[in-house]
C-alpha cells in the first residue's frame, strides 16, 4: 500500500465483521470468542467505547481506510480476534 491510498476491505462473508486498525493484536467484543482463540486480553480499539457504528462491515459490506502513514500495519476483527491482517505502507 501506499500513503495517500485508500485500504478497501470487502465482507464477502455471511456474518458482521469489523476491520479495526490496532497498535497490537488482541482479544474482541465477544469474551467467549477470545477464550477459544485463546486472547484473554481485548485490543483497546476493539473495546466497546472505541468502536463507532460505522466500524460494522455487514455481509457484502466494504469497509474503506485512508492509509496516512508509512509501517507495518495491523487490522483485525473486533468479533472474531484470529481474523487478523499484517500489512505494510510506503
Amino acid at each position: 500500500m501506499q500513503v495517500g491510498e485508500e485500504f478497501v476491505a470487502t465482507n464477502k462473508g455471511g456474518e458482521v465483521h469489523t476491520f479495526t486498525q490496532v497498535a497490537e493484536f488482541g482479544g474482541g467484543l465477544v469474551p467467549l470468542l477470545n477464550q477459544l482463540a485463546h486472547t484473554p486480553d481485548v485490543a483497546p480499539e476493539c473495546k466497546p467505547e472505541a468502536l463507532e457504528a460505522d466500524d460494522f462491515v455487514p455481509p457484502g459490506g466494504t469497509y474503506r481506510e485512508p492509509v496516512s502513514h508509512s509501517g507495518n500495519l495491523k487490522f483485525q476483527c473486533c468479533i472474531h480476534p484470529w481474523m487478523r491482517l499484517e500489512a505494510t505502507s510506503r
